[in-house]
């Protein structure tokens, strides 16, 4: 997220503005879940949004005050070391809540005096917890059903008393 009273209005990436933004690749997925049955097809019953990826190739070069490029280099692998979620502005929308999880680059006569990334970000959801407690069992109306949970030990089968049809004929009835 960028600093409180900052306001960007371009395309920037957790505030790092490029010089050039030479592609952006947006990926938004819906997994529909799939249950086998017994006959026929695969039985869908529920679908989620995945969570947003962002691969952007972007540039920044020396032109603009040497060692730009090594500093822009630097501050994105500062970035994905921090695992700190922000934003980020592309020309399609914002994103909120991305880490960057993957930079490369590649570095030849031509382009040392330059930096062009692929940076590919994904979006983490982030959820709150909550910690509740509940009442004495005593306070319970009925604490067998509404009660917390309680260590008894270990507990052993016992026989099972004898029924009206095993009382009547002496045996067990067939297929039991």
């Amino acid at each position: 997220m960028s600093d409180q009273g900052t306001i960007l209005t371009g395309r920037n990436m957790g505030g790092l503005q490029f010089a050039v933004v030479v592609e952006e690749q947006h990926e938004d997925k819906l997994t529909i879940t799939e249950h086998p049955v017994e006959q026929g097809a695969k039985v869908n019953d529920h679908a989620y949004v995945m969570p947003a990826m962002l691969t952007i190739r972007a540039g920044v070069s020396d032109a603009g005050g040497a060692g730009a490029a090594r500093e822009m280099y630097e501050k994105l692998l500062d970035m994905m070391r921090k695992r700190e979620p922000f934003d980020i502005v592309t020309g399609k929308r914002l994103y909120e809540n991305m880490l960057l999880e993957n930079v490369s680059t590649s570095t030849d006569s031509q382009s040392e005096h330059s930096l062009i990334v692929t940076a590919q970000c994904r979006e983490v959801i982030i959820v709150r917890t909550q910690v509740s407690s509940v009442p004495p069992r005593k306070r319970h109306k009925n604490a067998a059903r509404t009660g917390g949970v309680s260590d008894k030990g270990q507990k052993q089968a016992k026989a099972r008393p004898d029924s009206a049809l095993r009382a009547a004929f002496g045996k067990a009835p067939v297929g039991w």
